[in-house]
């Protein structure tokens, strides 16, 4: 079984770092604040954690982003759009060009398929750890 060295994991911990702002900066940007909690709550963000966690695919979890995007007829929750852009595709961009891609640029010895995917799975699955957390706190300024 394949896994990720010392030095690799010490790399994603230290990615943290960037990972934790940019999660942070995600739900603001996407105006979470305006979002009803009844139309867009945490059990949202638990729900594509839980995907991440059942899986070492990171294209799974891209392809739950995409199936809560099209379910949502009334773009109330993860097709609803703030300035220009709708929060799944927001997630969908950070998640495959943004921080958690930046971060991934930055764990040494990733040329094998399998270690590059099993570190992307680790960056997403934290990065939204710390996307779910920030809505909770994000909560007390939201109806």
């Amino acid at each position: 079984m394949t896994t990720l060295s010392l030095e690799q994991q010490r790399e994603i911990d230290r990615q943290k770092e960037v990972l934790v702002p940019a999660a942070e900066k995600f739900l603001e940007e996407a105006g979470i604040v305006e979002f009803p909690k009844k139309q867009f709550g945490d059990s949202q963000f638990r729900n594509l954690i839980a995907i991440a966690n059942e899986t070492s695919s990171p294209a799974v979890v891209l392809n739950f982003i995409r199936y809560q995007i099209g379910r949502d007829s009334g773009k109330k929750n993860w097709g609803r759009e703030h300035a220009g852009k709708n929060l799944g595709d927001r997630l969908l961009e950070d998640l495959q060009k943004g921080a958690v891609q930046q971060a991934l640029a930055k764990i040494p010895g990733l040329a094998d398929d399998t270690l590059r995917q099993l570190a992307a799975i680790e960056l997403i699955r934290q990065y939204l750890g710390f996307a779910s957390r920030y809505l909770k706190y994000l909560d007390l300024q939201r109806k």
